[in-house]
């Protein structure tokens, strides 16, 4: 269970990614080597998953996100499992997500542009276990992004 101090070490540390341990206790209020051993208990929890640096992806040449709301042809466990499993293997699906309604899986995909999207689809996508019916929609523009949690 997280208390009033974790969660100012987690919005310091969300706020302030860069910074070190004794800077991240200062601004959450607790000395540095309480905070170092929180942050290692909440670690080891699962709370806090790793670090990574984000990137603009077209800076990076991935020029086209696209949103694809995926429907399998079938939903017994087996299935969602073999389909969850081989989107995991594609570093075009930066994130996936089972979700309610119409559709099964909304799946966001990173490519270099249209026609390396036509091709991952074709190739790719389509050819993924159990995938019954797509519907894809082309991202115009990113408006907010950061992941950032609301704690």
């Amino acid at each position: 269970m997280l208390d009033a101090t974790d969660l100012r070490i987690l919005r310091a540390l969300q706020d302030h990614p860069d910074s070190s341990i004794e800077e991240v206790g200062r601004i959450a209020g607790v000395s540095h080597t309480p905070c170092w051993r929180r942050i290692r208990r909440m670690q080891e929890d699962g709370v806090i998953r790793g670090r990574a640096y984000q990137f603009d992806p077209k800076a990076v040449g991935l020029g086209i996100t696209v949103i694809t709301m995926t429907k399998l042809d079938r939903h017994d466990e087996a299935a969602l499992d073999a389909f969850e499993r081989e989107a995991e293997k594609l570093a075009e699906i930066v994130e996936c997500y089972l979700v309610t309604g119409t559709y099964d899986y909304a799946l966001k995909i990173v490519t270099r542009d249209m026609d390396a999207f036509e091709t991952f689809l074709k190739t790719r996508l389509s050819n993924l276990p159990h995938v019954g019916d797509m519907h894809s929609t082309v991202v115009m523009r990113r408006v907010k992004d950061g992941g950032r949690l609301p704690i």
